[in-house]
Parts: structure tokens; C-alpha cells; sequence
């Protein structure tokens, strides 16, 4: 029986050290494990961990650098959009659109005087049938010049318009400066059946018109009240005048006047009295008048020379002419001439009639006096009534 110890077998070791067992051969044992050698020791040695300031550091520099390349390319884009051509082109419309007449104006290059009554912000807000939108369809490059198109709605229709524009130079260097050329802008042209400077009123703003009874005044895209301001003495129906778009004209507004009760009566006194002027005339043929004497005897020697007038004209004013509202007879009316004569066959009282007195001719206008009458008999006197 194995009491619990086995042969060894010894092993000669330095310094005298006598016979010592393996570990390995004592019985109820098993081999540990063989050291690590110092040079694996030493490899295995945690390395030092990196201090977390700089760690912050580094990250934090990192993203800057990423966040300065996304805003750089931000703010390339944002500059390229701010300087494209349909930049100018939309700020001009969009300042129209909501009623910013004079900084739109400004922006465009567009001149304007006091004339232009109906460039004006008021004027513009009485305006209806506006543009209500626009988008931008096309921008063409070609050097120096850029051109922009866009469909503006209209009274619910889509209008070409086209803007033209000038590069001026460069921002930084790199981006492109452009400058909207003013664009053509559309027309009202009224045309008054009336007299000569006769007040209209476009979309609430007066003017009035040549001497040729017209007016053409610059517009912004919308429909225009026009009416005739001819105060008491006549009137026309009011009409619109639409314009569409940038660069087009107005169909031709065209105004007929008629006389008003106050202006039909002071017609008819203007009339009168150019037929009274006549009849106040000691002349065998007065000036400027319908109706003349004749037959005096060179012998004699005339005196108390004077027109009686029998009966009056009947007149009627009806629509207006090139030279006014006609004035036509429908009845004429009567004179007679008489004078005292003294000559070789001694003295008596000389008559000439009942001669046709004869209004035909225009009222050409009015005052605050009234009417003025032209007679379109004789030399065209003039006589005012009202």
C-alpha cells in the first residue's frame, strides 16, 4: 500500500542545495501554470488614457472645421441666389403685388413726373384686376445681359411678361451685380368726345386732356375706372380700361359727352345771346352774323340806324362734332333794318326785311359764365350765355 510518498529523483543543484522534488511529482498535486515571461508582463501594461479636455479639444476642433465647410457652401448658395437676375426680378413684383408702387418704381429705374397720375400708390389701390401671382419660367445669360421671363395671373388668365437686366460689376469679386432695366410699362388712352381740356378722372386721379381731346397716361397692370368730370353742364358714361401686362396699351377708351339740363339751357342762352350781340349792331351787316341789309344809296346820308328783331330762332344742341355739340335751326327767326335818310330826294325812313335770322353753329365750351357759342354763319363770332 502506497503510504502517500513516491520516489524522486534527485537534482543536483548549485550552491549545495540538496535533492528537491517537482512540484509536479507530489502526489495529489497537478501542474500549475508556467509564469509569464517579464517581457509578456510588460506588453500587457495598460496604456495611459488620453486626458478628456483634450479629447473636447480635439472633437470640438474637428466639428468646427466640418461646420465652417457646411456654412461656407451656405452662404455661396444663399449669396448665388440673392445676386441671380430673377432676384431683382421678384423683389420688383413682389413690391407690386402688394401695393409698394413707389419703391417698385424705384427699384425698376422707372421715371416718373407729376403727370403720371396714375403711377402712385393711391391710384394703383383703386385699380382692380391686379396680378394676383407670377412665377419665374426662364432666365437667360449672355454676357453682360441677363433676361428673365415670367407669367404674371391676371383676371385669372396667365401674361408673358419679359425683363431685361445689365450686370454692373460684382460683389467680393465673385458675385454678379444686376440691375433691372425699367420695363415698359402700359397705356390708358381716353379719348373725350367734348372740348379741349376737359377734366378726367382714371381710377380716382385727375388729369385732363390735349387739344385734341385726348389723354395717354402710363399704368400698371389692372382695370381703371375712367370717367368725364364736365361738373354741371355735361356728362358721358363711365367706362374701364384694362391693361395687361407690362408693354401694352389699353384698348382705346373712347368717351361720348352729352349736355346736361343746366348745360342744354345754357346752350340755348348762349345762342340768344349771340343773336342779341347781332341785333345791338348799327351796321347793314354786323359782324359775324347770319343776317345782312343791303341796297343804301351812296346819295344819301343814313341816321338812327338800328335791327329789330321780329322773332327768335329755334334751335336744337345735339351730339358733339370735331368743332363742338351742333347747333342746328330747326325755325329761323326774323329782323328788320330801318334808318332815317336825308339825300337829294329829301328825308324818310329806309326798311330792309323781315330778314331770316339764321343760329346755326357749336357750343364749344363751357366756363363758369356759362356756354360759348360759334356761329356757323358769317365770319364765326362768338357769343357766352349761360
Amino acid at each position: 500500500m502506497n503510504t502517500g510518498l513516491t520516489s524522486t529523483q534527485s537534482i543536483a543543484l548549485p550552491d549545495g542545495w540538496g535533492s528537491v522534488p517537482r512540484v509536479a511529482d507530489i502526489s495529489g498535486t497537478q501542474d500549475a501554470p508556467a509564469p509569464a515571461p517579464a517581457s509578456t508582463a510588460a506588453a500587457l501594461r495598460p496604456r495611459r488614457r488620453m486626458r478628456r479636455g483634450a479629447l473636447v479639444g480635439v472633437i470640438a476642433g474637428g466639428a468646427a472645421v466640418v461646420l465652417l465647410a457646411i456654412a461656407g457652401g451656405v452662404g455661396y448658395s444663399v449669396e448665388s441666389s440673392r445676386h441671380a437676375p430673377e432676384h431683382q426680378v421678384e423683389a420688383f413684383l413682389d413690391d407690386l403685388q402688394v401695393g409698394r408702387v413707389n419703391a417698385a418704381l424705384t427699384d425698376a429705374g422707372i421715371d416718373h413726373t407729376k403727370d403720371d397720375v396714375l403711377l402712385t400708390k393711391a391710384a394703383y389701390a383703386n385699380a382692380k384686376s391686379r396680378f394676383t401671382s407670377y412665377r419665374i419660367t426662364a432666365t437667360q445669360t449672355d454676357g453682360d445681359t441677363a433676361k428673365v421671363g415670367a407669367y404674371l395671373t391676371q383676371g385669372g388668365k396667365q401674361v408673358a411678361a419679359t425683363f431685361t437686366l445689365d450686370k454692373t460689376g460684382t460683389d467680393w469679386g465673385v458675385f454678379p451685380k444686376w440691375d433691372l432695366q425699367a420695363p415698359e410699362l402700359g397705356t390708358v388712352d381716353v379719348a373725350v368726345q367734348g372740348p379741349a381740356k376737359t377734366a378726367v378722372e382714371v381710377a380716382g386721379a385727375s388729369t385732363t386732356t390735349n387739344s385734341s381731346g385726348a389723354v395717354s397716361l402710363r399704368a400698371l397692370p389692372g382695370t381703371y375706372d375712367v370717367a368725364v368730370d364736365g361738373g354741371k353742364w355735361f356728362s358721358a358714361d363711365a367706362t374701364t380700361a384694362q391693361v395687361t401686362g407690362f408693354g401694352a396699351a389699353a384698348e382705346p377708351v373712347s368717351l361720348t359727352t352729352t349736355l346736361t339740363d343746366d348745360g342744354a339751357q345754357a346752350a340755348t342762352k348762349a345762342v340768344d345771346a349771340w343773336v342779341d350781340a347781332c341785333i345791338a349792331s348799327t351796321s347793314t351787316t354786323p359782324d359775324g352774323c347770319s343776317f345782312y341789309a343791303y341796297g343804301e344809296n351812296p346819295a344819301n346820308t343814313y341816321t338812327n340806324q338800328k335791327w329789330t328783331l321780329d322773332s327768335r330762332p329755334t334751335v336744337k344742341v345735339s351730339g358733339w362734332l370735331s368743332k363742338g355739340w351742333m347747333v342746328s335751326t330747326s325755325s329761323y327767326g326774323s329782323a328788320t333794318f330801318t334808318a332815317d335818310f336825308t339825300g337829294p330826294s329829301g328825308t324818310g325812313t329806309a326798311k330792309a326785311g323781315p330778314i331770316n335770322v339764321n343760329a346755326s353753329g357749336y357750343i364749344t365750351g363751357f366756363s363758369d359764365s356759362g356756354a360759348t357759342f360759334v356761329s356757323a354763319i358769317g365770319n364765326g363770332s362768338t357769343e357766352s350765355g349761360s
